[in-house]
């Protein structure tokens, strides 16, 4: 029976007491801040104090808080409170939020200006003592959808010139996240020059290249220059019929060049941190044999594109996902989370 046969044939509570011992791993080399996106183990049912529990166990540095409702709400006594206790246990923190664009399927118009919202985010940024805010503008809807990308960046562009006197008051570093299908590298490295790179920087994201057929090291030579914190995270890819194939994987597990990107990352950008995000469920059928894929993408350098082919040439057909119950879910976050986590200090240590 292999690894992902015992998840499904087995209770949450019996695979958690199986689940491999980060924290016994050499943690010497770890980077200034080497931590965890908290995005990967979001179902676990734990508060922020937990979640810093979480992070004693494993010996990690840093935790970033992807959005309010990982922390808990943005109340500021909460917020202190929260920053107390990490400061007990000698846990840095980071904050993130999703959108700052106000045309963007992730936030509606019903909820009126988006500025007082983000501002919001960067008062309990400021209060956890993060120096970056991660944040977004979209996903692949953005690319694709009705409304032009470039339509979108102009109404971000325009969000962050509304709020910059009082992010810059506070000293946070707004950290624009390549994600999920909307920006490519070379996309997103003119955004923040435009915005003002001693206020808006990148928060890098290693997976989500291949969301936007892009080679997650072509992505890293674009961006960086303006990385302030960084997203670790492994993916597989393989010709198919259509084009390519693509999913997230256990760090370690990938075939994307991941020990050449985090050794590049920690080169150029040594003050940034270096989290893990794990996600193991999700696949992507990128059919760029098909001329209707190409919507979005026609201003593509075909250098770069076939950097990103290359990588799928090298790849194999993979079976189909689990389908998984929420408990299952969860173990199987935890699971690959931890397992991910002794992965990425196995290279620390080469």
């Amino acid at each position: 029976m292999n690894r992902r046969q015992f998840l499904s044939t087995s209770t949450a509570a019996a695979v958690a007491a199986s689940l491999p011992a980060a924290a016994a791993v050499d943690a010497s080399r770890d980077p200034k801040r080497f931590g965890l996106d908290l995005w990967s183990v979001r179902s676990q049912g734990w508060n922020a104090f937990q979640y810093i529990d979480h992070a004693v166990e494993q010996n990690l540095r840093v935790i970033q808080f992807a959005d309010a409702n990982t922390l808990g709400g943005l109340e500021h006594e909460h917020a202190r409170k929260v920053k107390a206790y990490a400061d007990q246990k000698g846990v840095l923190l980071e904050m993130g939020m999703g959108t700052i664009c106000p045309t963007a399927s992730g936030w509606s118009a019903n909820r009126g200006p988006i500025e007082p919202w983000i501002l919001r985010h960067v008062e309990v940024t400021k209060l956890l003592g993060s120096p970056v805010l991660r944040c977004l503008l979209g996903s692949a809807r953005e690319r694709k959808g009705d409304i032009p990308l470039a339509k979108h960046t102009e109404a971000m562009l325009r969000t962050l010139r509304n709020i910059r006197s009082q992010v810059t008051d506070m000293g946070v570093i707004m950290g624009i996240e390549n994600h999920s299908g909307d920006y490519q590298g070379r996309e997103l490295a003119p955004i923040v020059e435009e915005a003002g790179k001693d206020w808006v920087g990148v928060t890098f994201d290693s997976g989500n290249p291949i969301w936007t057929i892009e080679d997650p090291m072509v992505a890293l030579e674009h961006l960086a220059p303006y990385i302030v914190s960084s997203h670790l995270r492994d993916s597989y890819v393989w010709v198919s019929d259509e084009g390519v194939a693509a999913r997230w994987v256990v760090f370690g597990e990938g075939n994307v060049g991941m020990p050449e990107v985090l050794r590049v990352l920690l080169q150029r950008c040594p003050s940034a941190s270096v989290l893990l995000e794990t996600i193991t469920v999700r696949h992507n059928d990128l059919k760029v044999k098909r001329a209707d894929f190409w919507k979005g993408y026609e201003n593509v350098p075909a250098n770069e594109f076939m950097r990103f082919y290359a990588l799928a040439e090298k790849g194999n057909p993979q079976p189909p996902l689990e389908q998984l119950t929420p408990q299952q879910m969860a173990v199987r976050q935890l699971e690959d989370s931890n397992q991910g986590l002794v992965n990425v200090r196995k290279m620390f240590a080469s």
